[in-house]
């Protein structure tokens, strides 16, 4: 099932359904073929959801979005907006594994917070 997209006038909001491999593997294939892509940044909000997701996911994902991320990108910022504390716990996982990727990511409880960290309020 592919999460919901909607391109805002500052960033791409991203709305998973569920908190699942595959799920976000496509809203990550999705989110790069966007036209707006190169020009804004993304906020990932993570309603309360079955969370289907393993540590080596993690892995897998990080691999996966440095294969097919494009090079020489004017973007730098993903948030990802969590609910629960075991969506916490798996995002600070993330951004550990992924601290190489050539973007920064940052976990927030709240999506206001979220959003004036991406569009630098």
């Amino acid at each position: 099932m592919a999460p919901k997209i909607t391109v805002k006038e500052d960033y791409i909001l991203v709305e998973p359904k569920e908190v699942d491999y595959w799920e976000i593997w496509e809203g990550v294939v999705l989110v790069l073929n966007l036209p707006e892509f190169s020009e804004k940044n993304d906020i990932w909000l993570f309603n309360e959801a079955p969370i289907r997701l393993a540590y080596v996911d993690l892995y897998k994902l990080k691999d996966h979005i440095e294969e097919i991320y494009p090079k020489n990108e004017n973007r730098n910022k993903t948030a990802i907006v969590v609910e629960s504390g075991v969506q916490e716990a798996l995002a600070i996982f993330f951004i550990q594994i992924a601290k190489d990727l050539p973007f920064e990511i940052n976990v927030f409880s709240d999506f206001q917070s979220a959003e004036d960290w991406i569009i630098d309020k």
